[in-house]
């Protein structure tokens, strides 16, 4: 499943407090689901996001780091 459009992000999804799917507080167990894309303007809206424990297994995003 690919990631949502920065500019369609919550708040806490875009700076990296929420699961980036199902937009839950995370606290601990966070993996990297990569880079949402966006821009508004001239302005690069790109940031890093992050899926619960429970949404990274759904999608099979493995939290060790790749080689």
């Amino acid at each position: 499943m690919s990631l949502p459009p920065a500019t369609e992000l919550t708040h806490g999804q875009y700076t990296g407090w929420n699961c980036v799917w199902c937009d839950t507080r995370l606290t601990t167990g966070a993996v990297s689901a990569g880079k949402a894309r966006g821009s508004s303007g001239a302005h690069n809206l790109d940031t890093e996001v992050y899926a619960c424990p429970d949404c990274a297994t759904a999608r099979n995003l493995d939290s060790r780091p790749r080689r």
